[in-house]
């Protein structure tokens, strides 16, 4: 938290005292609060109201100060569902809530009339998107205890406090639903301000004389751009009709006809295009499939969805569709499993959210028996049932459940996909081959596709026009000869190094700044760490030493990489980050060396970057494509895929300092993993970027990387940019799908011939495709199913072959040597595993061998207060090792393999593994009494 921050939380405090409840976020922020501090909050609001409890909140947080917490009080109000006051406090805009103060101060005035007038059960459900989740449950619970007036207060006391800018107007079409006589009061009307009738100021005027107008937003917000909630109607068929799931939707005939398999119980591959609505149609399935039981029995169905924002999206989607008609509904992630019950969960609900893992790895530890627990599983983005992944795993389960003749019931299996894909297929034999494998992973049946209602499927799924922008290169580029001549100069050096290892150095045909130059890289920077000598402090100089050369061959050929693609300057600064690292760790001889090299050439390097002259072709293209679509139409809304998340903010920066481009306001969309350049966007970040995106008036652009391509429900775009951007063709379909809008726009603008032809493969493997499907669909049942069994039994065989035992541990000692300069580090008897995933050693004289310096990003999480880096101590070498943490009471390293070797002492045999699964010693668990000792 910057000082900055402090004080404008300090200058908008009443903003949030006025809005917040603070026992809504308490679970959230139990790492930052004291248990005491915690129960005074909750004791304050008891006693005095969730002002008082607010003020007492931000007193406790802005005493704070530990780094991390206003990034953890950001996350608990998304949580929680206070996505306005979320929005406010990030952009330090409070223009929306300041908004609502009128239409508070009309519902202090007209509460006597709603007490008096308004069942708040009737219109609850309505409601519930402008409220807290809590509130919704404390309304409801004060009604059935105390009566309809009490909740009706409690409701008002809600409404005054709501963050929601739409709430007024939400409360207008859910009394006018109910046909109820306060919706007379309660006046919204665009174009008009609020205008207080003198008679308001008379305590004895009629209410019901009284006319209230008030002003709304230029442009009239509808129901789907709630900004608390996932929109998913446009994966529906009406903008503005599926966040009000409360009545009965009408389907298309297409949909009904994409259920009818399903509906009649078999098992059904489900391929239609983006956007037509596949997620209504799972909807139906599972509606007919719960209400089919007879009395005393009940169905389980369980939808699985890939990612972590499409979890988060369909379990809300479940959620208020069928809760309406009484059934329970859960759901469990990643990153909510560690504090739930998987087991109790689905004995408890109806229909369960999950990402696959989470089943793959309770079924694993037998917590879940068997599949037979379910009777309907739906695979959303279905394509991906192969090879390892988790869809597979859990069909593995499945068809070995079927083929070996259990007589316990199977549930019934649905595949929802945009695109089956043909895999390497060149024919349509060959591509009817890859769909029929993929039908007999999921036991599929039926592969259901729009056949007879294909007029009214293209009248609501617009199939973008696709244009190929082939760019010219650089006629010459100096910045690119400068690097690559730093380059053959680090190479030549590494090989002077050592005369063996020198020959790894003789690539044929290498090519600076590609991806396959990186692969060679990384390859020979692995082999140089485990290079071994009879002279061990030779080994060592010459490790370290080729350590380096290679580090910074790596970051030359990310920076042409990054320069290829964006702003020479974005390249340029990558590197000069680099060696200000470089400075300020160990910077022994050979790094001053290559330092001197760089900053030799940097003055020209400046001077080139910042040449008019020198902009990126493909920069420049993308800069007319923008200009002459948003002239065309103002209101156009753009999806741009990119490869990277360098690329993601590099091009953000350029937009943002292009004044010819001020019309544009980019939003950025990354995945959440952590990669080695950077951490990933948190679920709340990804939210919020998503929602900015649907709102009609906030961005205008999404710079995305491949996260937004399948699965997650994006608002209409009539522009979708693929910015040397190209997959296969399940990629191809899902990114153009992006596109629904009528009249949309699919661009691939690069500067290789190769991408564009790999793109024009991809349109011909679409053709095949939906040539197979057609083909496919008219064999008989019959003959479908023998193709599909005849498959299965095949790839069980072989999966049974393949079958390997559980690695036996190796309980032999070893040592653990410092990958860059193999000083000893430990042993690996000394090595304790901390809950499960975080690897520590024991003893002082480990703490003697690495140096601790404070960490640039503290964080608390679960039981662990990260605070410092570890480094080798060894003078010259500074190799990070991992990091330094409060694990409850006890402070300690954990470390990571990948910044080791591993030496067997008997042979001397030395290996490096890039993950702790894949290094099979003889894992003891962490003891405190061990440690006590």
């Amino acid at each position: 938290m910057t000082a900055e921050q402090r004080q404008n939380l300090q200058t908008f405090r009443d903003y949030v005292r006025k809005t917040l409840d603070p026992t809504y976020i308490l679970s959230y922020m139990g790492p930052w609060l004291q248990d005491d501090e915690v129960q005074y909050i909750q004791a304050e609001k008891n006693n005095k109201g969730p002002t008082e409890a607010a003020s007492l909140f931000l007193q406790y947080l802005l005493q704070l100060q530990t780094d991390g917490w206003f990034r953890a009080f950001l996350d608990a109000l998304y949580h929680a569902g206070y996505c306005g006051l979320y929005e406010a406090i990030e952009s330090w805009d409070f223009q929306k809530i300041e908004k609502l103060e009128e239409h508070r101060l009309l519902l202090r005035r007209l509460q006597p009339e709603f007490k008096a007038r308004i069942n708040p059960t009737d219109i609850l459900s309505e409601m519930s998107e402008c409220l807290i989740n809590q509130e919704c449950e404390e309304i409801r619970q004060i009604c059935f205890t105390k009566g309809m007036m009490a909740g009706a207060e409690k409701m008002v006391e809600c409404l005054l406090r709501s963050d929601k800018e739409n709430w007024p107007k939400i409360l207008k079409l859910a009394l006018e639903k109910d046909d109820n006589k306060f919706s007379e009061l309660w006046i919204v009307d665009e174009g008009f301000k609020a205008v207080e009738s003198k008679a308001v100021e008379d305590d004895e005027t009629e209410m019901s004389s009284i006319q209230i107008f008030i002003q709304e937003e230029p442009e009239c917000q509808v129901l789907s751009q709630n900004p608390c909630q996932p929109s998913v109607c446009s994966d529906m068929w009406e903008e503005t009709s599926f966040n009000n799931l409360n009545s009965p939707l009408k389907p298309r005939n297409y949909q009904l006809e994409l259920a009818l398999p399903a509906e009649k119980g078999k098992n059904t591959i489900i391929c239609a295009p983006t956007g037509c609505g596949k997620t209504f149609v799972s909807l139906l399935i599972c509606e007919h499939h719960l209400k089919k039981f007879p009395h005393g029995q009940k169905g389980k169905v369980v939808f699985f969805a890939n990612q972590i924002p499409v979890y988060e999206q369909q379990a809300t989607v479940f959620s208020r569709y069928f809760e309406r008609l009484g059934y329970s509904i859960a759901g469990i992630s990643g990153a909510t499993t560690d504090h739930v019950s998987v087991q109790h969960i689905i004995e408890n609900n109806d229909i369960i959210i999950l990402t696959p893992q989470i089943l793959v790895n309770n079924l694993n530890s037998g917590t879940i028996p068997s599949l037979s627990v379910f009777t309907l599983m739906i695979f959303d983005e279905c394509h991906n049932t192969s090879k390892l992944h988790p869809y597979n795993q859990i069909m593995f389960r499945y068809l070995d459940h079927k083929l070996g003749g259990s007589p316990d019931p199977l549930p019934q299996v649905i595949g929802l996909t945009a695109s089956v894909g043909v895999g390497d297929a060149k024919t349509v034999e060959e591509a009817m081959l890859h769909i029929c494998k993929l039908c007999a992973a999921l036991d599929a049946s039926v592969i259901a596709t729009v056949r007879d209602n294909v007029e009214e499927l293209e009248q609501v799924v617009y199939k973008p026009q696709k244009v190929f922008r082939k760019v010219e290169s650089w006629t010459s580029n100096r910045f690119k000869f400068i690097i690559s001549q730093l380059m053959k100069e680090t190479e030549k050096l590494a090989r002077n190094v050592s005369e063996e290892l020198g020959k790894l150095f003789q690539i044929q045909n290498r090519e600076f700044g590609t991806q396959k130059y990186e692969q060679w890289i990384v390859a020979l920077h692995k082999a140089c760490m485990v290079f071994q000598m009879a002279d061990k402090e030779e080994e060592s100089r010459i490790c370290r030493a080729l350590f380096l050369y290679t580090s910074h061959l790596r970051k030359y050929n990310d920076a042409l990489i990054i320069s290829e693609d964006a702003q020479m300057k974005d390249a340029l600064n990558y590197l000069k980050a680099f060696f200000h690292d470089v400075r300020e760790a160990a910077f022994d001889e050979t790094e001053q060396d290559l330092t001197r090299r760089f900053e030799e050439k940097l003055e020209e390097l400046e001077k080139i970057s910042m040449d008019p002259s020198n902009e990126n072709p493909k920069l420049r293209d993308l800069y007319l494509i923008l200009q002459e679509e948003y002239h065309l139409k103002p209101e156009t809304k753009t999806i741009l895929f990119v490869k990277t998340r360098a690329l993601v903010d590099a091009l953000k920066k350029w937009i943002e300092e292009n004044p010819a481009l001020s019309f544009l306001k980019p939003g950025i969309l990354t995945g959440r993993g952590k990669t080695n350049q950077a951490t990933g966007m948190t679920l709340p970040a990804q939210k919020f970027a998503l929602e900015a995106f649907r709102a009609s008036g906030d961005n205008n652009i999404l710079i995305a990387t491949s996260v937004a391509d399948e699965g997650i429900d994006i608002a209409q775009c009539n522009l979708v940019i693929l910015y040397e951007y190209v997959g296969n063709v399940i990629k191809m379909i899902q990114t153009r799908g992006r596109g629904r809008a009528k009249d949309s726009k699919c661009f691939l603008l690069t500067s290789n011939a190769d991408v564009i032809e790999k793109e024009k493969l991809n349109i011909f493997k679409e053709k095949i495709m939906n040539e197979s499907i057609l083909r496919l669909q008219t064999w008989d049942e019959m003959k479908f199913e023998k193709t599909v069994h005849r498959i299965q039994s095949d790839e069980k065989l072989i999966r049974d072959g393949q079958h390997k035992a559980q690695p036996v541990p190796d309980k032999e000692n070893k040592k653990l040597l410092c990958g860059k300069c193999k000083t000893f580090a430990c042993y690996t008897a000394d090595i304790r595993v901390v809950e499960k995933s975080h690897y520590t050693v024991l003893g002082n004289t480990f703490k003697e061998r690495f140096v601790s310096k404070p960490h640039p990003k503290p964080k608390i999480y679960d039981s662990f207060e990260k605070k410092a880096k570890i480094f080798c101590a060894i003078q010259n070498c500074c190799h990070d090792w991992g990091i330094h943490v409060r694990y409850k009471t006890f402070e300690i390293p954990v470390i990571k393999i990948e910044s080791f070797v591993v030496e067997d002492i008997a042979s001397g045999a030395q290996n490096r593994h890039s993950r702790w699964k894949d290094f099979h010693f003889e894992r003891i668990q962490f003891d405190p009494a061990e440690m006590s000792k």
